[in-house]
């Protein structure tokens, strides 16, 4: 089998755990371009986050970020785009407010973010929001579902930061109760903090459709990854291969265990994996 296309995982494959990229994984992202594979990033990352580290890769084309909700080479022509419908942003904004939480709403041209009454949380809180935010506006609104009702937005992805893991598992059942087609990703007990996007926005469904757009079978795909969360897109590639680190749900689903991304697993494997494959047609959309 020829692989055609390599999906690459940003969080614990392509970058360390110091968040570094090493040169040998860039060595060989190279290496399997030039063999003609269409190598692209698939990442829960803000589009302008994504594209930081696609620039330093040298990569051109479309990459697949906020968890699969958007597939765009240029953020202001994207190939495929699941928004959450203005009615279920606003319904969230105003089911999540009652919580008390720090909420924000990702566009791929701004973010806004409410402002809370608690001073001590907010500035703890705002001070994670803008450091993730240096790349476009992040406007503060007094009311979130009365602003997205106003506006109209119907945003990519919405976030939830509580102070507490208690907080968080009641907004969660709270929300999927209340709100249907709606997918929430809870972030791990270490950061208090939830992702909630429209259920056909995840990143087996984008790396489906950018697949048919190239014409390449899923047969035809290797996907890598780190996290428990991306199972399913691990089992809808022809070679599915979890990170050494990666939990055990994970490397039980994958085809293929690799080392750890502290230990290079990521270029091991596309040594192992390409270094016999002969070369394929470039792909472009």
């Amino acid at each position: 089998m020829n692989y055609r296309l390599l999906a690459l995982a940003v969080d614990g494959a392509i970058l360390k755990d110091n968040s570094r990229l090493s040169r040998s994984t860039k060595e060989a992202i190279e290496f399997v371009r030039n063999k003609g594979v269409y190598v692209t990033l698939v990442t829960h990352r803000s589009y302008q986050q994504a594209n930081k580290i696609a620039k330093v890769l040298r990569m051109d084309h479309e990459i697949i970020c906020y968890g699969g909700g958007l597939i765009a080479g240029r953020a202001d022509k994207p190939l495929y785009v699941q928004r959450m419908p203005l009615e279920m942003a606003r319904d969230v904004a105003f089911e999540l407010e009652r919580f008390g939480c720090q909420i924000i709403v990702e566009h791929e041209n701004f973010e806004l973010t409410n402002r809370l009454n608690q001073p001590q949380n907010l500035l703890g809180k705002m001070t994670v929001s803008v450091s993730e935010s240096l790349f476009y506006p992040q406007t503060v609104v007094e009311n979130m579902s009365e602003h997205i009702d106003l506006h109209r937005i119907s945003p990519l992805r919405m976030k939830a930061d509580f102070d507490s893991n208690e907080e968080k598992e009641a907004a969660a059942a709270h929300v999927q109760e209340k709100i249907p087609g709606l997918s929430v990703m809870d972030q791990g007990k270490e950061l208090p903090s939830l992702h909630l996007r429209l259920q056909e926005a995840n990143k087996t469904e984008a790396l489906r459709y950018l697949g048919h757009e190239l014409g390449i079978r899923p047969e035809e795909m290797v996907a890598t990854a780190a996290k428990a969360e991306d199972e399913e897109m691990l089992k809808a590639a022809g070679l599915g291969v979890a990170m050494g680190q990666s939990p055990v749900s994970l490397r039980k689903a994958a085809d293929w265990v690799t080392r750890s991304n502290d230990q290079d697993g990521l270029a091991y494997m596309i040594k192992e994996v390409f270094r016999k494959q002969m070369n394929v047609s470039q792909h472009h959309l």
